[in-house]
């Protein structure tokens, strides 16, 4: 029940309406009729009884509802005592002649917005629909099975993906076999999706993104007497931090042609980082073994299966 009579008053061709605090304007999934002026007091945007944001004078609202007839997302009420102007669909010509020009540049600004939003909803966050579902699915990986489709309708709904190219991105993923769909406790046939490969799907990411700027991934830059050092240097598990030129007397064990410009090229990659006030270099695991599973999961991130 809204407590309070509103009191009105017609002033052709605007209408003021004072409303005490607590009186309901706009019920949520209501179409506007009118677009209301705040012109004294404040509103409030609610949810559940929860306060989204308050509406302060000099506020326009119903806007989009009434230019584009969409549907309030919340319910507005008045937050305190207020006085309102009613601008309706019939009196809209006659409101555009007689309103003040800053308030006609504000509905036209509104209503600019409004639509520019409306369009911003409806179009994809990203642009590479492979790209978006392998960092949504680097997200969810939990080395269980997914639900395959919960897991593909809370895609859509973060990433306002077309269900198609969706479809399509999950197939090129288990094409390059980074996912699996397997049957569910019941039996039923796809009903869980098991990431085989969840350490590569960022790397894969990052590849697209390297793909889609017109630039060569990092790790597959690399020459092969690169590679060879790379792997050796994943075979150290105790001395982690040397000199430049002991790292060099290092990788010549296995590649006797090691030199300076290849500890200078792991240098600016990240697998070597120098350390403060020392001449040696510390060996970065983490990043070596990021290299080393790119290197290694080359032909899936790829897709050259």
């Amino acid at each position: 029940m809204n407590p309070g009579n509103p009191d009105t008053k017609k002033n052709v061709p605007l209408e003021r309406v004072s409303v005490q605090a607590g009186f309901l304007l706009f019920k949520k999934g209501q179409k506007a009729a009118e677009m209301l002026y705040v012109e004294e007091g404040e509103l409030e945007a609610f949810d559940n009884e929860d306060i989204l944001y308050n509406i302060p004078q000099g506020s326009l609202i119903g806007v989009s509802s009434v230019m584009e007839g969409s549907a309030f997302a919340y319910s507005v009420r008045a937050g305190k005592p207020s006085t309102i102007i009613k601008i309706g669909p019939s009196s809209m010509a006659q409101v555009l002649k007689q309103v003040p020009p800053w308030m006609l540049a504000t509905i036209n600004s509104l209503s600019q917005k409004a639509k520019q939003q409306k369009a911003a909803a409806q179009q994809p966050l990203f642009s590479n629909t492979l790209e978006s579902l392998a960092l949504f699915l680097a997200v969810k990986a939990n080395g269980k099975p997914l639900d395959t489709e919960p897991t593909l309708r809370e895609y859509l709904w973060q990433s306002r993906a077309n269900a198609d190219k969706a479809n399509q991105a999950l197939k090129e993923l288990i094409r390059r076999k980074f996912v699996k769909l397997v049957a569910g406790e019941n039996g039923e046939q796809n009903a869980k999706m098991r990431l085989v490969k969840p350490k590569l799907f960022r790397i894969l990411v990052e590849y697209l993104q390297s793909e889609r700027r017109g630039e060569t991934y990092p790790a597959y830059g690399l020459s092969k007497r690169e590679r060879a050092c790379l792997e050796f240097l994943g075979l150290e598990n105790s001395l982690f931090t040397r000199t430049r030129d002991e790292w060099i007397q290092y990788l010549k064990i296995s590649c006797p042609d090691a030199d300076i410009i290849i500890v200078i090229k792991f240098l600016e990659l990240g697998i070597f980082s120098e350390i403060p006030e020392s001449p040696k270099l510390f060996l970065e695991t983490s990043v070596l073994d990021k290299y080393l599973n790119a290197i290694h999961g080359e032909h899936n991130i790829r897709g050259l299966l």
